[in-house]
């Protein structure tokens, strides 16, 4: 078994004894030690497992003895995505008809994964970002 294959099976092992215990409605606790020793008898760090739940949106924290796993509460996105598209639209309204063919056509030619890499980097961007990102647009129209 490869590394990354235990590691993965060891982390969806602590997702199914959390859920056997109640989580996400419930915060549900083990035994620090026996967590980093497992992991470690495993060949890997607990603190690498922490980090793999946190990007699944669970929390943990050390208390005493225990590690206490919570379910991480997801912000709404306070942006509104309808500003960044009037100054879009702005912006496009401006340009010259050769500019508005040029850029359908380089948007119509783009890799579809290329649009998807700047969706998930736009979505993963703060709040104040995106305002400050619109604020810069606007300024430019």
């Amino acid at each position: 078994m490869t590394q990354s294959s235990a590691f993965d099976d060891f982390v969806s092992l602590v997702l199914k004894n959390l859920s056997k215990n109640g989580f996400p409605e419930k915060a549900v606790s083990f035994p620090l030690e026996k967590m980093y020793e497992t992991a470690s008898e495993r060949g890997f760090s607990f603190n690498k497992v922490r980090d793999a739940l946190k990007l699944k949106q669970i929390h943990s924290e050390i208390s005493g003895d225990r590690v206490i796993f919570t379910q991480e509460a997801v912000a709404e996105d306070p942006f509104d995505m309808s500003k960044m598209a009037e100054v879009a639209q702005k912006m496009f309204q401006n340009m010259t008809p050769e500019q508005q063919a040029q850029m359908s056509q380089m948007i119509q030619n783009m890799d579809p994964a290329e649009i998807e890499k700047i969706k998930t980097q736009w979505d993963q961007m703060p709040a104040d970002e995106k305002a400050r990102a619109v604020s810069s647009a606007q300024k430019n129209i």
